[in-house]
């Protein structure tokens, strides 16, 4: 067992100081993110070391369970294609203009415009291509009105990783953690959408407060309405968009796994899309652009983490940890651990993990708890979360000034009244 603890930290850390200190390397004048290879090691160090063996892997990578981490990658890229083609055709700066029109010149209006704009979106999209959107779309604009990015970098980060809790497909986390334990669209739904609405109002709020002095001065920059750049591919990506949250809403019902229908959704669209573009006698650009785009470096992530978390379960490590948090309330010793070990592992593995726990003694409580921890987790620190990794390159390309001090300050005032009063809704749900 020690090896094997040994293996499982050392793969943590150096996966940690990579994403801080050396994330990617240059070969040939092309950057290549490394810190996603990093859990690949880790888990050829767990074979190596026997922890676990090639055939057991394979026996979990074939097997036909929800748990199945081919089926989990699936369905969470398939899920992305319709917000990356969507921003390729200027959908989401169509939006985000004109709601700031009318939101006028308060900074107050403006701020909790753009709040439930990035609120609305994460919930039919994902946080983390939201948050890749709106990034820069943010700077600009902060920049162009002369006014303090950091409120609303701030505000769109949690806003992001707050309603992506709301429907299963918002996280990578809650679509591992729910459909490990056979968890549906609309069950889950119904589970946590008081406490996501609880906690998004806290947050908000708490901004409110934090960020009033900053949000007092009044912008003069005009606002332009951006324009929509290819119309019928972005109807295209919008109705594929809709049909698909539709499907998976009553997927549960038809006894269709969601990996199935997103899968079909994706290969739909990019099929539509194609054919629209050659009808018209319109390049592919838009749609490669949008492929090339996706976020496959969570492929050899997921994979890697994946067999360090079944090397760690085959020693026993889950059963003594599970055995340990038997023995407190479930909801709030879940809920916070998974919270602070978003930080310590990143939220995908620790998902992972924690999912490994649950299942020896599974209950609703422990799953909902983890999966709340697994989002508003992002809040603490950088590394919390891919989207928080991403995000900080995004603003030092964009050269904003946020150091990870300031970001766990911000963090810890707003993530605790959030992560409280949501856990203390679900125990009233649960």
């Amino acid at each position: 067992m020690s090896i094997t603890i040994i293996i499982g930290v050392i793969t943590v850390a150096l996966f940690i100081a990579s994403v801080i200190f050396y994330p990617k390397i240059s070969i040939r004048k092309r950057n290549i993110i490394i810190y996603p290879f990093i859990p690949l090691l880790g888990a050829i160090a767990m074979i190596i070391a026997r922890s676990i063996s090639i055939k057991e892997i394979m026996g979990k990578f074939l097997e036909n369970t929800p748990v199945n981490p081919i089926k989990i990658l699936v369905l969470f890229l398939s899920m992305t294609i319709f917000s990356l083609i969507l921003e390729r055709t200027g959908f989401f700066d169509y939006i985000s203009s004109i709601v700031l029109k009318k939101a006028g010149k308060k900074q107050v209006k403006i701020f909790i415009f753009i709040y439930l704009i990035v609120s609305f979106l994460t919930i039919f999209t994902s946080n983390d291509i939201v948050i890749l959107t709106f990034t820069p779309f943010i700077c600009h604009f902060c920049r162009s009105a002369k006014i303090n990015p950091i409120p609303y970098l701030i505000m769109e980060f949690i806003a992001a990783n707050t309603w992506s809790l709301l429907f299963v497909i918002g996280n990578p986390t809650n679509i591992y953690i729910a459909g490990s334990f056979s968890i549906g669209f609309v069950d889950y739904f119904k589970v946590m959408a008081f406490p996501t609405m609880a906690s998004g109002l806290v947050s908000l709020c708490v901004m409110l407060l934090i960020f009033r002095k900053a949000l007092k001065k009044e912008i003069c920059v005009e606002i332009e309405t951006a324009r929509i750049t290819d119309k019928p591919l972005m109807i295209i990506s919008l109705v594929h968009l809709i049909l698909c949250v539709l499907m998976l809403a009553v997927s549960q019902y038809l006894n269709i796994e969601m990996w199935i229908v997103s899968l079909v959704c994706f290969m739909s669209v990019l099929i539509c899309s194609i054919t629209c573009q050659k009808i018209r006698g319109k390049g592919l650009g838009k749609v490669k652009l949008a492929l090339l785009s996706m976020p496959t470096e969570i492929v050899p992530f997921i994979i890697g983490m994946f067999i360090v978390v079944l090397a760690m379960d085959n020693v026993g490590i889950t059963r003594e940890i599970s055995d340990l948090l038997n023995e407190t309330d479930e909801l709030f010793s879940y809920g916070y651990l998974s919270f602070v070990f978003s930080n310590v592992l990143n939220n995908i593995p620790m998902s992972l993990f924690f999912s490994k726990i649950i299942e020896i003694e599974a209950s609703i409580p422990k799953i909902f708890a983890t999966i709340a921890g697994s989002n508003l987790g992002a809040f603490l620190t950088p590394v919390g979360a891919l989207a928080g990794i991403m995000w900080m390159n995004l603003l030092k390309s964009n050269d904003v000034k946020l150091n990870t001090l300031s970001f766990i300050k911000y963090g810890l005032v707003i993530g605790l009244p959030s992560m409280s009063v949501l856990l203390l809704v679900l125990k009233v749900i649960c």
